[in-house]
Protein backbone atom coordinates (compact mmCIF):
# COMPACT_ATOMS: atom_id res chain seq x y z
CA UNK A 1 0.00 0.00 0.00
CA UNK A 2 1.45 3.31 -1.00
CA UNK A 3 1.79 4.58 2.76
CA UNK A 4 3.50 1.58 3.21
CA UNK A 5 6.25 3.11 2.12
CA UNK A 6 6.23 5.40 5.54
CA UNK A 7 5.39 3.00 8.28
CA UNK A 8 8.28 1.03 6.96
CA UNK A 9 11.02 3.83 7.08
CA UNK A 10 9.31 5.31 10.47
CA UNK A 11 9.38 1.69 11.88
CA UNK A 12 12.98 1.07 11.00
CA UNK A 13 14.41 4.98 11.81
CA UNK A 14 11.84 6.53 14.43
CA UNK A 15 14.06 9.10 15.47
CA UNK A 16 15.31 10.23 11.74
CA UNK A 17 13.62 13.66 10.57
CA UNK A 18 10.89 13.25 8.19
CA UNK A 19 9.07 16.54 7.65
CA UNK A 20 10.01 19.90 7.82
CA UNK A 21 7.42 22.78 7.52
CA UNK A 22 6.82 25.94 8.99
CA UNK A 23 9.96 26.26 10.82
CA UNK A 24 9.36 22.80 12.38
CA UNK A 25 10.80 19.58 11.66
CA UNK A 26 9.23 16.12 12.97
CA UNK A 27 10.68 12.93 12.95
CA UNK A 28 9.06 9.65 11.58
CA UNK A 29 7.79 8.68 15.24
CA UNK A 30 6.04 12.27 15.70
CA UNK A 31 4.48 11.89 12.59
CA UNK A 32 3.01 8.37 12.98
CA UNK A 33 1.75 9.61 16.51
CA UNK A 34 -0.46 12.08 14.52
CA UNK A 35 -1.09 9.60 11.69
CA UNK A 36 -2.12 6.78 14.01
CA UNK A 37 -4.82 9.44 15.36
CA UNK A 38 -6.34 10.81 12.14
CA UNK A 39 -6.57 7.07 11.26
CA UNK A 40 -8.50 6.16 14.26
CA UNK A 41 -10.94 9.46 14.14
CA UNK A 42 -11.74 8.73 11.01
CA UNK A 43 -12.55 4.89 11.13
CA UNK A 44 -15.03 5.52 14.00
CA UNK A 45 -16.94 8.13 11.93
CA UNK A 46 -19.65 6.79 9.81
CA UNK A 47 -19.39 7.07 6.43
CA UNK A 48 -22.30 7.70 4.43
CA UNK A 49 -22.75 5.59 1.33
CA UNK A 50 -19.74 3.29 -0.33
CA UNK A 51 -17.76 6.23 -1.78
CA UNK A 52 -14.55 5.68 0.28
CA UNK A 53 -12.96 8.67 -0.20
CA UNK A 54 -11.77 11.96 1.86
CA UNK A 55 -11.89 15.61 1.06
CA UNK A 56 -8.08 16.90 2.36
CA UNK A 57 -8.59 21.08 2.74
CA UNK A 58 -5.04 21.67 3.79
CA UNK A 59 -1.95 24.44 2.48
CA UNK A 60 1.84 23.16 3.32
CA UNK A 61 1.48 22.55 7.03
CA UNK A 62 2.07 19.54 8.60
CA UNK A 63 -1.15 18.73 9.48
CA UNK A 64 -1.66 18.63 5.28
CA UNK A 65 0.88 15.75 5.68
CA UNK A 66 -0.18 13.37 8.31
CA UNK A 67 -3.52 14.45 7.19
CA UNK A 68 -2.34 12.59 3.40
CA UNK A 69 -1.41 9.46 5.67
CA UNK A 70 -4.27 9.13 8.25
CA UNK A 71 -6.75 9.09 5.40
CA UNK A 72 -5.13 6.49 3.64
CA UNK A 73 -4.45 4.28 6.64
CA UNK A 74 -8.12 4.51 7.24
CA UNK A 75 -8.62 2.66 4.27
CA UNK A 76 -9.93 5.77 2.67
CA UNK A 77 -8.60 8.05 -0.46
CA UNK A 78 -7.57 11.53 -0.62
CA UNK A 79 -9.04 13.83 -2.49
CA UNK A 80 -7.36 16.93 -2.24
CA UNK A 81 -8.35 20.79 -2.61
CA UNK A 82 -6.23 23.75 -2.58
CA UNK A 83 -7.39 27.41 -1.83
CA UNK A 84 -5.78 28.83 -4.95
CA UNK A 85 -8.46 27.55 -6.71
CA UNK A 86 -11.29 29.66 -7.20
CA UNK A 87 -14.58 28.62 -4.31
CA UNK A 88 -17.04 27.54 -7.77
CA UNK A 89 -14.08 24.56 -9.02
CA UNK A 90 -13.50 24.20 -5.13
CA UNK A 91 -17.12 22.93 -5.09
CA UNK A 92 -17.40 21.42 -8.14
CA UNK A 93 -14.50 18.77 -7.33
CA UNK A 94 -16.52 18.37 -3.75
CA UNK A 95 -19.38 17.42 -5.51
CA UNK A 96 -18.00 15.15 -8.08
CA UNK A 97 -16.03 13.43 -5.51
CA UNK A 98 -19.03 12.26 -3.76
CA UNK A 99 -16.83 12.21 -0.59
CA UNK A 100 -18.96 12.54 3.10
CA UNK A 101 -15.58 13.70 5.12
CA UNK A 102 -13.73 16.56 5.06
CA UNK A 103 -10.39 17.75 6.61
CA UNK A 104 -9.89 21.04 7.63
CA UNK A 105 -6.64 22.76 8.13
CA UNK A 106 -5.90 26.38 9.81
CA UNK A 107 -4.40 27.52 6.89
CA UNK A 108 -7.43 26.83 4.53
CA UNK A 109 -10.36 26.78 7.56
CA UNK A 110 -11.47 30.51 6.43
CA UNK A 111 -12.50 29.75 3.17
CA UNK A 112 -14.82 27.95 3.98
CA UNK A 113 -17.45 30.08 3.94
CA UNK A 114 -17.16 31.19 0.24
CA UNK A 115 -17.23 27.53 -0.95
CA UNK A 116 -20.47 25.90 1.49
CA UNK A 117 -22.71 28.23 0.65
CA UNK A 118 -22.00 27.02 -3.27
CA UNK A 119 -22.87 23.12 -1.69
CA UNK A 120 -25.91 21.19 -1.67
CA UNK A 121 -25.15 18.62 0.52
CA UNK A 122 -21.97 19.73 2.21
CA UNK A 123 -19.81 16.93 3.39
CA UNK A 124 -19.10 16.60 7.33
CA UNK A 125 -16.01 18.95 8.28
CA UNK A 126 -13.22 17.88 10.67
CA UNK A 127 -10.38 19.57 12.10
CA UNK A 128 -7.17 18.43 11.36
CA UNK A 129 -5.71 20.89 14.07
CA UNK A 130 -6.61 23.67 15.98
CA UNK A 131 -3.92 26.26 15.16
CA UNK A 132 -5.63 29.12 12.89
CA UNK A 133 -8.91 28.20 13.72
CA UNK A 134 -11.22 30.69 15.16
CA UNK A 135 -14.64 29.06 15.09
CA UNK A 136 -16.41 32.49 15.99
CA UNK A 137 -15.01 34.05 12.83
CA UNK A 138 -16.51 31.54 10.21
CA UNK A 139 -20.23 31.64 9.31
CA UNK A 140 -19.65 27.97 8.99
CA UNK A 141 -18.17 27.04 12.02
CA UNK A 142 -20.91 24.63 13.50
CA UNK A 143 -19.69 22.36 10.56
CA UNK A 144 -16.76 22.02 12.06
CA UNK A 145 -15.85 19.52 14.68
CA UNK A 146 -13.01 17.95 16.42
CA UNK A 147 -11.93 14.48 15.07
CA UNK A 148 -13.47 11.83 17.73
CA UNK A 149 -10.66 9.98 19.94
CA UNK A 150 -10.84 6.41 19.25
CA UNK A 151 -8.20 3.24 19.86
CA UNK A 152 -6.38 2.39 16.74
CA UNK A 153 -6.69 -0.35 14.78
CA UNK A 154 -4.95 -1.62 11.85
CA UNK A 155 -7.10 -1.70 8.62
CA UNK A 156 -5.67 -4.07 6.13
CA UNK A 157 -7.00 -2.94 2.31
CA UNK A 158 -6.36 -4.19 -1.25
CA UNK A 159 -3.84 -2.99 -3.83
CA UNK A 160 -7.06 -2.31 -5.72
CA UNK A 161 -8.37 0.04 -3.18
CA UNK A 162 -7.87 3.64 -4.83
CA UNK A 163 -5.14 5.98 -3.14
CA UNK A 164 -5.90 9.07 -4.03
CA UNK A 165 -8.29 11.25 -6.80
CA UNK A 166 -6.68 14.19 -8.95
CA UNK A 167 -8.68 16.50 -10.43
CA UNK A 168 -7.32 17.63 -13.84
CA UNK A 169 -9.29 20.05 -16.49
CA UNK A 170 -11.34 18.49 -19.00
CA UNK A 171 -11.57 19.62 -22.71
CA UNK A 172 -14.69 20.88 -21.53
CA UNK A 173 -13.85 22.91 -18.88
CA UNK A 174 -15.49 20.96 -15.94
CA UNK A 175 -13.18 19.09 -13.73
CA UNK A 176 -12.57 15.80 -14.56
CA UNK A 177 -11.57 12.80 -11.47
CA UNK A 178 -8.52 10.96 -11.96
CA UNK A 179 -8.98 8.01 -9.59
CA UNK A 180 -5.69 6.25 -9.16
CA UNK A 181 -4.92 3.02 -7.23
CA UNK A 182 -2.38 1.58 -4.60
CA UNK A 183 -1.09 -0.68 -7.35
CA UNK A 184 -0.86 2.22 -9.68
CA UNK A 185 1.29 4.50 -7.35
CA UNK A 186 2.78 1.40 -5.67
CA UNK A 187 4.51 0.58 -9.29
CA UNK A 188 5.54 4.31 -10.00
CA UNK A 189 7.37 4.87 -6.64
CA UNK A 190 9.31 1.27 -7.07
CA UNK A 191 10.45 2.15 -10.56
CA UNK A 192 11.79 5.47 -8.85
CA UNK A 193 13.48 3.62 -6.48
CA UNK A 194 15.55 1.46 -8.93
CA UNK A 195 15.92 4.62 -11.17
CA UNK A 196 17.37 6.53 -8.36
CA UNK A 197 20.32 5.67 -5.91
CA UNK A 198 19.91 6.02 -1.70
CA UNK A 199 21.51 8.91 -0.31
CA UNK A 200 21.93 9.41 3.39
CA UNK A 201 20.68 12.50 4.82
CA UNK A 202 18.37 13.07 1.37
CA UNK A 203 16.07 16.08 1.56
CA UNK A 204 13.53 16.16 -0.84
CA UNK A 205 12.22 19.86 -1.95
CA UNK A 206 7.87 20.18 -2.14
CA UNK A 207 7.25 22.65 -4.27
CA UNK A 208 4.31 21.37 -6.46
CA UNK A 209 0.73 21.24 -4.86
CA UNK A 210 -0.76 18.72 -3.34
CA UNK A 211 -3.58 18.64 -5.76
CA UNK A 212 -1.34 18.34 -8.60
CA UNK A 213 0.68 14.51 -8.73
CA UNK A 214 4.28 15.39 -8.79
CA UNK A 215 3.64 15.81 -4.96
CA UNK A 216 2.89 12.26 -4.56
CA UNK A 217 6.41 11.64 -6.14
CA UNK A 218 8.14 14.39 -3.82
CA UNK A 219 6.30 12.60 -0.46
CA UNK A 220 6.48 9.37 -0.73
CA UNK A 221 9.82 8.81 -3.28
CA UNK A 222 11.35 10.54 -0.03
CA UNK A 223 9.94 8.44 2.42
CA UNK A 224 10.78 5.67 0.80
CA UNK A 225 14.01 6.74 1.14
CA UNK A 226 14.09 7.44 4.56
CA UNK A 227 14.62 10.99 3.83
CA UNK A 228 13.06 14.39 4.90
CA UNK A 229 10.72 16.30 3.20
CA UNK A 230 10.97 20.47 3.56
CA UNK A 231 7.93 22.60 2.68
CA UNK A 232 8.92 26.04 1.69
CA UNK A 233 6.28 28.56 2.42
CA UNK A 234 6.35 29.72 -1.20
CA UNK A 235 7.25 29.29 -4.82
CA UNK A 236 9.17 32.34 -5.10
CA UNK A 237 12.36 31.81 -7.17
CA UNK A 238 14.19 34.14 -5.17
CA UNK A 239 13.26 32.40 -2.10
CA UNK A 240 13.95 29.11 -3.23
CA UNK A 241 17.36 29.78 -4.39
CA UNK A 242 18.35 30.42 -0.92
CA UNK A 243 15.97 27.82 0.47
CA UNK A 244 18.06 25.29 -1.44
CA UNK A 245 21.53 26.76 0.10
CA UNK A 246 20.11 26.97 3.60
CA UNK A 247 18.65 23.57 4.05
CA UNK A 248 21.50 21.49 1.66
CA UNK A 249 18.21 20.16 -0.49
CA UNK A 250 19.55 16.87 -2.54
CA UNK A 251 16.62 16.20 -4.76
CA UNK A 252 14.31 19.12 -6.67
CA UNK A 253 11.75 18.74 -8.71
CA UNK A 254 9.75 21.08 -10.43
CA UNK A 255 8.35 22.02 -14.17
CA UNK A 256 10.86 24.27 -15.85
CA UNK A 257 9.35 27.63 -15.76
CA UNK A 258 9.64 27.31 -11.86
CA UNK A 259 13.26 26.74 -12.90
CA UNK A 260 12.82 29.44 -15.43
CA UNK A 261 12.48 32.23 -13.36
CA UNK A 262 15.11 31.45 -11.43
CA UNK A 263 17.11 32.02 -14.05
CA UNK A 264 15.73 35.20 -15.18
CA UNK A 265 16.61 36.38 -11.36
CA UNK A 266 20.15 35.25 -11.65
CA UNK A 267 19.84 32.93 -9.03
CA UNK A 268 21.37 30.44 -11.47
CA UNK A 269 25.34 30.92 -10.62
CA UNK A 270 27.97 28.95 -11.42
CA UNK A 271 28.17 26.27 -8.23
CA UNK A 272 25.42 27.55 -6.31
CA UNK A 273 23.53 24.34 -5.75
CA UNK A 274 26.18 22.03 -4.73
CA UNK A 275 23.90 20.10 -2.54
CA UNK A 276 21.73 19.02 -5.07
CA UNK A 277 22.35 15.45 -6.24
CA UNK A 278 19.07 14.96 -8.27
CA UNK A 279 17.03 17.42 -10.02
CA UNK A 280 13.71 16.34 -12.09
CA UNK A 281 11.77 18.51 -14.34
CA UNK A 282 8.64 17.40 -16.07
CA UNK A 283 4.92 19.08 -17.15
CA UNK A 284 6.21 21.44 -20.02
CA UNK A 285 9.42 21.15 -22.81
CA UNK A 286 12.76 21.33 -20.74
CA UNK A 287 15.31 23.58 -23.15
CA UNK A 288 18.67 23.02 -23.85
CA UNK A 289 19.87 26.50 -22.06
CA UNK A 290 17.76 26.33 -19.33
CA UNK A 291 19.39 23.12 -18.67
CA UNK A 292 22.80 24.09 -19.35
CA UNK A 293 22.35 26.89 -17.13
CA UNK A 294 20.75 24.09 -14.37
CA UNK A 295 23.69 21.74 -14.94
CA UNK A 296 26.37 24.87 -14.16
CA UNK A 297 24.30 25.68 -11.13
CA UNK A 298 24.19 22.25 -9.31
CA UNK A 299 27.09 20.60 -10.70
CA UNK A 300 26.88 17.62 -8.80
CA UNK A 301 23.33 16.28 -9.74
CA UNK A 302 21.58 13.83 -12.22
CA UNK A 303 19.45 16.05 -14.83
CA UNK A 304 16.37 14.00 -15.68
CA UNK A 305 13.56 14.79 -17.70
CA UNK A 306 10.28 13.44 -16.72
CA UNK A 307 6.54 12.21 -18.62
CA UNK A 308 3.33 11.32 -18.26
CA UNK A 309 0.07 12.33 -17.96
CA UNK A 310 -2.05 12.35 -14.25
CA UNK A 311 -3.91 9.20 -15.97
CA UNK A 312 0.03 6.71 -15.90
CA UNK A 313 0.22 8.15 -12.43
CA UNK A 314 2.84 10.77 -12.35
CA UNK A 315 5.35 10.11 -15.27
CA UNK A 316 6.59 7.46 -17.06
CA UNK A 317 9.49 7.83 -19.39
CA UNK A 318 12.76 9.57 -18.54
CA UNK A 319 15.12 11.53 -20.15
CA UNK A 320 18.78 11.57 -18.29
CA UNK A 321 20.20 14.36 -19.56
CA UNK A 322 24.00 14.13 -20.07
CA UNK A 323 26.68 16.58 -21.38
CA UNK A 324 27.49 15.43 -24.51
CA UNK A 325 23.68 15.57 -25.95
CA UNK A 326 23.85 19.33 -24.65
CA UNK A 327 27.10 19.94 -27.43
CA UNK A 328 24.98 19.59 -30.37
CA UNK A 329 23.33 22.19 -30.50
CA UNK A 330 20.75 20.65 -32.70
CA UNK A 331 19.40 19.38 -29.52
CA UNK A 332 17.10 22.46 -28.40
CA UNK A 333 14.79 20.78 -26.25
CA UNK A 334 15.17 17.20 -24.42
CA UNK A 335 13.36 14.46 -25.73
CA UNK A 336 10.71 12.18 -23.57
CA UNK A 337 13.81 9.14 -23.35
CA UNK A 338 12.61 5.94 -22.13
CA UNK A 339 9.69 3.82 -20.41
CA UNK A 340 10.36 3.01 -16.67
CA UNK A 341 10.25 0.10 -15.28
CA UNK A 342 6.97 -2.25 -15.93
CA UNK A 343 5.92 0.20 -18.60
CA UNK A 344 4.98 0.26 -22.54
CA UNK A 345 5.01 3.26 -25.32
CA UNK A 346 3.41 2.89 -28.83
CA UNK A 347 3.40 5.42 -31.40
CA UNK A 348 0.52 4.86 -33.95
CA UNK A 349 -1.94 6.98 -36.21
CA UNK A 350 -5.26 8.08 -36.29
CA UNK A 351 -6.34 4.31 -36.50
CA UNK A 352 -4.54 3.11 -33.64
CA UNK A 353 -1.81 1.29 -36.19
CA UNK A 354 1.80 1.34 -35.36
CA UNK A 355 3.46 3.92 -37.44
CA UNK A 356 6.90 3.11 -38.62
CA UNK A 357 10.21 3.98 -36.67
CA UNK A 358 10.59 7.38 -36.86
CA UNK A 359 7.64 8.53 -37.67
CA UNK A 360 5.43 10.75 -36.38
CA UNK A 361 2.46 9.96 -34.78
CA UNK A 362 -0.40 9.64 -31.10
CA UNK A 363 1.94 8.30 -28.04
CA UNK A 364 -0.09 5.29 -26.16
CA UNK A 365 1.19 4.79 -22.65
CA UNK A 366 0.45 0.84 -20.68
CA UNK A 367 1.61 -0.83 -17.61
CA UNK A 368 0.04 -1.23 -13.92
CA UNK A 369 0.73 2.57 -13.83
CA UNK A 370 -2.67 3.22 -16.02
CA UNK A 371 -5.96 4.09 -14.27
CA UNK A 372 -8.46 1.97 -14.96
CA UNK A 373 -10.69 5.08 -15.87
CA UNK A 374 -12.44 8.38 -14.92
CA UNK A 375 -14.40 8.96 -11.87
CA UNK A 376 -16.99 9.84 -13.47
CA UNK A 377 -17.10 8.32 -16.99
CA UNK A 378 -18.33 10.06 -20.02
CA UNK A 379 -18.03 8.87 -23.71
CA UNK A 380 -14.91 11.48 -24.43
CA UNK A 381 -13.11 10.38 -21.75
CA UNK A 382 -13.76 6.31 -22.30
CA UNK A 383 -12.15 6.61 -25.45
CA UNK A 384 -8.80 7.56 -23.84
CA UNK A 385 -8.74 3.98 -22.61
CA UNK A 386 -8.52 1.70 -25.50
CA UNK A 387 -8.49 -2.01 -25.48
CA UNK A 388 -5.76 -3.40 -28.24
CA UNK A 389 -3.45 -5.88 -29.23
CA UNK A 390 0.04 -5.25 -30.38
CA UNK A 391 2.70 -7.69 -31.34
CA UNK A 392 5.56 -8.33 -29.03
CA UNK A 393 3.76 -6.14 -26.51
CA UNK A 394 2.18 -7.39 -23.27
CA UNK A 395 -0.30 -4.81 -22.82
CA UNK A 396 -3.84 -5.16 -23.37
CA UNK A 397 -5.14 -1.97 -22.26
CA UNK A 398 -3.47 1.30 -23.37
CA UNK A 399 -4.21 5.16 -22.69
CA UNK A 400 -4.04 7.86 -25.77
CA UNK A 401 -1.70 10.93 -24.12
CA UNK A 402 -2.81 13.12 -27.15
CA UNK A 403 0.67 13.88 -27.83
CA UNK A 404 2.55 13.74 -30.58
CA UNK A 405 6.01 11.70 -30.78
CA UNK A 406 7.99 9.74 -32.55
CA UNK A 407 10.32 7.02 -31.82
CA UNK A 408 14.52 7.51 -32.39
CA UNK A 409 17.52 4.92 -31.58
CA UNK A 410 19.66 7.45 -29.43
CA UNK A 411 17.09 9.44 -27.18
CA UNK A 412 14.09 7.23 -26.89
CA UNK A 413 10.87 8.75 -27.42
CA UNK A 414 10.62 12.27 -29.04
CA UNK A 415 8.20 15.30 -28.30
CA UNK A 416 6.62 16.96 -31.04
CA UNK A 417 3.38 18.54 -29.75
CA UNK A 418 -0.31 18.30 -28.21
CA UNK A 419 -2.84 17.05 -30.64
CA UNK A 420 -5.26 19.24 -29.30
CA UNK A 421 -2.58 22.21 -29.88
CA UNK A 422 -2.35 21.28 -33.87
CA UNK A 423 -3.19 25.07 -35.34
CA UNK A 424 -4.31 25.91 -39.19
CA UNK A 425 -3.38 28.78 -40.73
CA UNK A 426 -4.73 29.32 -43.74
CA UNK A 427 -5.33 25.72 -44.17
CA UNK A 428 -1.78 24.74 -42.92
CA UNK A 429 -1.11 22.79 -40.38
CA UNK A 430 0.70 24.17 -37.79
CA UNK A 431 2.27 22.55 -34.04
CA UNK A 432 2.74 25.37 -31.62
CA UNK A 433 5.06 23.91 -29.95
CA UNK A 434 7.44 23.49 -32.75
CA UNK A 435 7.14 27.62 -33.26
CA UNK A 436 7.66 28.26 -29.77
CA UNK A 437 10.83 25.79 -29.88
CA UNK A 438 12.55 28.17 -33.30
CA UNK A 439 11.10 31.35 -31.70
CA UNK A 440 13.14 30.63 -28.52
CA UNK A 441 16.42 29.50 -30.04
CA UNK A 442 16.75 32.69 -32.74
CA UNK A 443 15.07 34.91 -29.85
CA UNK A 444 17.63 33.62 -26.96
CA UNK A 445 15.09 34.08 -25.15
CA UNK A 446 14.53 31.76 -21.72
CA UNK A 447 10.97 31.40 -21.94
CA UNK A 448 8.45 31.12 -24.91
CA UNK A 449 4.92 30.89 -25.68
CA UNK A 450 2.99 31.36 -29.31
CA UNK A 451 -0.66 31.35 -29.14
CA UNK A 452 -2.78 31.94 -32.33
CA UNK A 453 -4.42 35.30 -33.05
CA UNK A 454 -6.62 36.33 -34.21
CA UNK A 455 -9.07 33.72 -33.84
CA UNK A 456 -12.67 34.08 -35.20
CA UNK A 457 -15.85 32.40 -33.93
CA UNK A 458 -15.32 29.59 -36.09
CA UNK A 459 -11.82 28.93 -34.30
CA UNK A 460 -9.54 30.06 -36.89
CA UNK A 461 -6.50 31.26 -36.82
CA UNK A 462 -5.45 33.97 -38.71
CA UNK A 463 -1.66 33.72 -37.15
CA UNK A 464 0.53 34.00 -34.46
CA UNK A 465 2.08 35.55 -31.89
CA UNK A 466 4.51 34.96 -29.83
CA UNK A 467 5.42 35.76 -25.92
CA UNK A 468 9.64 35.70 -25.27
CA UNK A 469 11.00 36.33 -21.89
CA UNK A 470 14.46 37.66 -21.20
CA UNK A 471 15.10 37.77 -24.75
CA UNK A 472 18.59 38.70 -26.07
CA UNK A 473 18.04 39.11 -29.72
CA UNK A 474 16.28 42.07 -31.38
CA UNK A 475 12.36 41.16 -32.22
CA UNK A 476 12.69 42.21 -35.84
CA UNK A 477 16.41 40.32 -36.00
CA UNK A 478 14.08 37.00 -34.04
CA UNK A 479 11.52 37.25 -36.87
CA UNK A 480 14.00 37.45 -39.56
CA UNK A 481 15.60 34.34 -38.38
CA UNK A 482 12.47 32.79 -37.81
CA UNK A 483 11.83 33.15 -41.46
CA UNK A 484 14.75 30.97 -42.59
CA UNK A 485 13.56 28.46 -40.07
CA UNK A 486 9.87 27.89 -40.69
CA UNK A 487 7.53 28.27 -43.96
CA UNK A 488 5.59 31.79 -43.91
CA UNK A 489 2.50 30.59 -42.23
CA UNK A 490 3.93 29.28 -39.32
CA UNK A 491 6.01 32.48 -38.61
CA UNK A 492 4.60 34.82 -36.21
CA UNK A 493 3.22 38.34 -36.80
CA UNK A 494 5.04 39.98 -34.03
CA UNK A 495 7.25 39.11 -31.08
CA UNK A 496 6.60 40.19 -27.88
CA UNK A 497 8.59 41.10 -25.53
CA UNK A 498 8.34 40.08 -21.79
CA UNK A 499 9.79 40.36 -18.15
CA UNK A 500 8.49 36.98 -17.22
CA UNK A 501 5.83 34.62 -19.00
CA UNK A 502 2.44 34.53 -16.37
CA UNK A 503 1.94 30.91 -15.01
CA UNK A 504 -1.12 28.97 -13.55
CA UNK A 505 -1.30 27.58 -10.28
CA UNK A 506 0.32 24.41 -11.09
CA UNK A 507 3.34 26.58 -12.61
CA UNK A 508 2.84 25.81 -16.22
CA UNK A 509 3.01 28.72 -18.89
CA UNK A 510 -1.24 30.79 -18.28
CA UNK A 511 -1.64 30.95 -22.07
CA UNK A 512 -5.28 32.01 -21.32
CA UNK A 513 -3.94 35.13 -19.78
CA UNK A 514 -1.71 35.93 -23.01
CA UNK A 515 -4.83 35.39 -24.82
CA UNK A 516 -6.65 37.95 -22.67
CA UNK A 517 -3.57 40.66 -23.30
CA UNK A 518 -4.14 39.96 -27.08
CA UNK A 519 -7.73 40.96 -26.47
CA UNK A 520 -6.98 43.83 -24.54
CA UNK A 521 -4.24 45.07 -26.77
CA UNK A 522 -6.64 45.05 -30.12
CA UNK A 523 -9.13 47.11 -27.87
CA UNK A 524 -6.97 49.55 -26.82
CA UNK A 525 -5.85 49.67 -30.32
CA UNK A 526 -9.88 50.29 -32.05
CA UNK A 527 -9.66 52.75 -29.26
CA UNK A 528 -6.94 54.62 -30.72
CA UNK A 529 -8.09 53.97 -34.03
CA UNK A 530 -11.29 55.92 -33.52
CA UNK A 531 -9.67 58.84 -31.59
CA UNK A 532 -7.52 59.35 -34.05
CA UNK A 533 -10.48 58.98 -36.88
CA UNK A 534 -12.44 61.63 -34.91
CA UNK A 535 -9.39 63.97 -34.35
CA UNK A 536 -9.00 63.96 -38.51
CA UNK A 537 -12.71 64.54 -38.93
CA UNK A 538 -13.10 67.77 -36.92
CA UNK A 539 -9.36 68.80 -38.43
CA UNK A 540 -11.03 68.45 -42.20
CA UNK A 541 -14.33 70.32 -41.47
Amino acid sequence: MLHAFFFDSAANQPHSPALWVDGHSYTYGEIEVQVRRVSSGLASVEQAGDAKRCLLFAHRSAAAYWGVLGILDAGLAYVPLSPKMPAARIAAIIEQSGAPVMLVDGHCAAMLDEVLPLLEEPPRIFRLDEEGINPNQLSGASRLQPLPVAAYTLRRGTMSDVAYVLFTSGSTGTPKGVPITHANADAYVKGQLQLQEKYSNARYIQLCELVFDPSVHDIFVCWANGGCLYVPDTVDPLFNADFIKRHEITHWNSVPSVAGLMQQMRKLAPAAFPSLRVSMFGGEPLTRSLTLAWMRAAPNSRILHMYGPTEATIACTCFEVQRGFLEDGQNTVMPLGWALPGVELMVVDAALERVAFGQRGELLVAGPQIAGGYLVPDDAGSSRFVKKVYPGRRARRWYRTGDVASTTADHGIVFHGRLDRQVKIRGNRVELEEVENVVQACSQGTQCAVIPWRVDEAGRAAGLIAFVANVRVEPDRALQACRQRLPSYAVPERVVVVDSLPLNANGKIDRKVLAQQCISDTLADKTMDRSVRRIAERLHA
